[in-house]
């Protein structure tokens, strides 16, 4: 088992700031649920914004106003970071393909559940599981916070089962592939306790 070092203040409130802004994304099941084109042409203009912001970052470029401003200071590295347009798409998935409910358990999952976990681990998680970037106090962390706001959703059987997938799937992913899956496979699995 490998140990990790403290991340600093910073680091801890640079990652709080960035989970922050998934937030939003817990309003887009019922944006496409009530106003479905123009909340779809609103994640595809945000989408479509932050990539170009992303170029301009990457080629050192001026930033954008706003997103740009975002992009460059909330950024975890140095490469093209694409998690934020896995948000939205794996949202907008969810929401176009699946009941209003469990769509909303797969935005809870990915817009609240990740950075609860993200925030745990990073602050607190000291051994990483083996072979894996996440902590196993951040994976726990996601899945006690999981069952907590699936609860009241889908019960116990089916915020413990959803909690459990959502985990794995969450602790395997890699470079924010799980703001892709969350949303999407969480709701698949929620969609058979609604």
């Amino acid at each position: 088992m490998q140990a990790l070092a403290s991340p600093t203040s910073s680091e801890v409130t640079r990652e709080l700031k960035r989970k922050s802004l998934h937030l939003p994304g817990l309003l887009v099941p019922f944006g496409i649920a009530w106003l479905p084109r123009l909340t779809t042409g609103l994640l595809a203009l945000v989408c479509v914004l932050y990539y170009l912001a992303e170029l301009r970052r990457l080629s050192g470029k001026t930033p954008f106003p706003v997103i740009g401003f975002l992009t460059g200071r909330l950024t975890r590295s140095s490469h093209m970071d694409l998690a934020p347009i896995f948000l939205a798409v794996g949202l907008a998935i969810a929401a176009h393909f699946l009941p209003l409910r469990a769509a909303f358990a797969g935005a809870l999952l990915a817009c609240l559940c990740d950075g609860f976990a993200a925030l745990v681990g990073m602050k607190f998680g000291k051994t990483k599981i083996i072979g894996l970037k996440k902590t196993y106090l951040g994976t726990s962390a996601f899945f006690i916070s999981a069952v907590a706001v699936l609860f009241p959703l889908l019960g116990g059987k089916g915020a413990l089962l959803t909690a459990a997938v959502a985990s794995a799937i969450e602790a395997l992913s890699i470079e924010g592939v799980d703001n892709l899956l969350l949303p999407i496979l969480g709701g698949v699995v929620a969609r058979y306790f609604i």
